[in-house]
């Protein structure tokens, strides 16, 4: 695969939102200094940002960013990996951001929070990924199902306290959501 193309695409994108993925970094580092410790906020909320972050990937919002990836050299699959990993980036800085505040208020248990989160926080993101090529009723499942999969890992940690099962949950979960975006990218595809 060819590396120089979808870093441009990752670039161009992270540039033009540059001002959203800092938004989202500063909500999550004012959450971290002030919520309690525990895998609840992060999870959610970083998740929440990640599902934003993957609908502004919606063709339409930055025309000339979408022009340009058409005419770049990519198969569809490849553009699917370089537009996930945009909200991918922005929800794991968030999350990063949650723990370094966490950090500085000398939480304990910033390590195995954070591991679970950002697994979470992946594969909610990548399922919404799939709203952003549908419209209507197909568009809101998918956003609801990205919802389920945060409420489902935050179950497997919470209510199970099993946070292997969880990331292998969210490993399960993020391999065919990317997968099912990358098909639906390559449908797309004029070769």
């Amino acid at each position: 695969m060819r590396s120089r193309a979808p870093a441009g695409v990752v670039q161009a994108r992270l540039y033009v939102q540059r001002r959203v993925v800092f938004c989202a970094c500063a909500a999550a580092f004012v959450a971290g200094l002030v919520e309690p410790s525990g895998p609840a906020a992060p999870l959610f909320l970083c998740s929440l940002l990640g599902i934003a972050m993957a609908l502004a990937q919606s063709p339409g919002l930055h025309p000339h960013l979408d022009r340009c990836e058409q005419g770049a050299p990519l198969f569809g699959r490849e553009l699917a990996r370089a537009k996930a990993l945009v909200p991918c980036v922005a929800a794991v800085s968030a999350g990063l951001c949650f723990a370094g505040a966490q950090l500085a208020r000398g939480v304990s248990t910033v390590p195995v929070t954070l591991s679970v989160t950002l697994a979470a926080v992946v594969a909610s993101t990548l399922v919404a990924l799939s709203a952003t090529t549908r419209r209507g009723l197909a568009r809101t499942l998918y956003v609801l199902l990205a919802a389920c999969t945060s409420a489902g890992a935050y179950a497997l940690v919470a209510a199970a306290r099993s946070p292997a099962a969880e990331l292998a949950f969210c490993a399960f979960v993020a391999f065919f959501a990317l997968r099912q975006y990358g098909e639906t990218l390559a449908r797309y595809d004029p070769i």
